[in-house]
Order: structure tokens, then C-alpha cells, then sequence
């Protein structure tokens, strides 16, 4: 049961990448889902829903292994990226751009998300990976209205 937690709240052991192990988790992710034929499953409810139901207590049983927020645990960039693909229709500069925001709101941490990582055990994890997200989100909705190409995220 140890490594089936491991495995997937590092989403693969990507989260032990030496640099940046979150925007590789995040990158890994993209790939799989733009690059990987039915990749887009990722991205299906009934999958976004079991993670979101796993991250918390994964995020919290692997905190207790790896600390408080290790780098290690991704399973929330995962959740925060299903959030922006989810009932979405990109084209492939729209999960370029994707990526990219999310990385940005998920480093500055816009409010609430900042606070929301005070949240007990997982929920601080994975909450802030959900708003920033949800910032992509209506961010490609945004851009999306006079770019079309980036594709439908409304």
C-alpha cells in the first residue's frame, strides 16, 4: 500500500525530479494528456473525481513520510490541472498556454489561495493547486474570446 501511495501522489515518482518536480509533474502531465493517444481521459469526471477524492489523504499520508508540503507530492498539480481540461475543448496552443498560467498561479499563489494552504493536512496542499487552476481557468476563458485558436474553455 506504501508504494501504490508513493507512486501515485508523486504521480509516477515524478515528483522526485531533482529541479522544479512540480512543473515537471505538470509538464508530464500535458504531455500525456495533448501527446498520448486517449490521454484526454485525464481530464474525464469520473477520473477527476477519484483524484480529487485520493489527494487529500495521499497528500497527507505522504506529508507524514516526506514533511510538511514536500516537493515530492505533485498529486495536487495533477488535480489542478484536470480542473483547467475538465468538460474542455483545447487546441494545442491552449495546453501550451495552460501550462504556463497555471504555473504562474500556482507560484504566486493569488489569494485565496495563499491562505487556503493553511488549510489541516492535505486540504492545504491540494486547495491552493484547485484555485489556481480554477485562475487558468477563467484566465483561457478570457483569452479565449477574442483568440478563438486557444480553443473552448467556457
Amino acid at each position: 500500500m506504501k508504494f501504490i501511495s508513493k507512486l501515485i501522489g508523486t504521480f509516477g515518482f515524478s515528483g522526485f525530479f531533482p529541479i522544479a518536480p512540480a512543473t515537471f509533474a505538470s509538464f508530464i502531465f500535458v504531455v500525456l494528456y495533448a501527446g498520448v493517444p486517449g490521454g484526454k481521459v485525464l481530464a474525464n469526471p469520473i477520473v477527476v473525481l477519484v483524484t480529487l477524492v485520493l489527494s487529500v489523504p495521499l497528500s497527507t499520508h505522504l506529508e507524514k513520510n516526506y514533511g510538511h508540503d514536500a516537493h515530492c507530492i505533485v498529486i495536487d498539480e495533477v488535480v489542478g490541472m484536470q480542473v483547467i481540461f475538465l468538460w474542455a475543448t483545447p487546441s494545442v496552443i491552449g495546453v501550451i498556454l495552460a501550462f504556463f498560467l497555471f504555473r504562474f498561479f500556482d507560484i504566486v499563489k493569488v489569494p485565496p489561495a495563499q491562505q487556503s494552504q493553511r488549510l489541516p493536512r492535505g486540504y492545504g496542499i491540494v486547495c491552493d493547486d484547485i484555485i489556481a487552476g480554477l485562475y487558468t481557468r477563467l484566465a483561457l476563458i478570457i483569452v479565449a474570446l477574442p483568440f478563438p485558436a486557444v480553443g473552448q474553455f467556457a
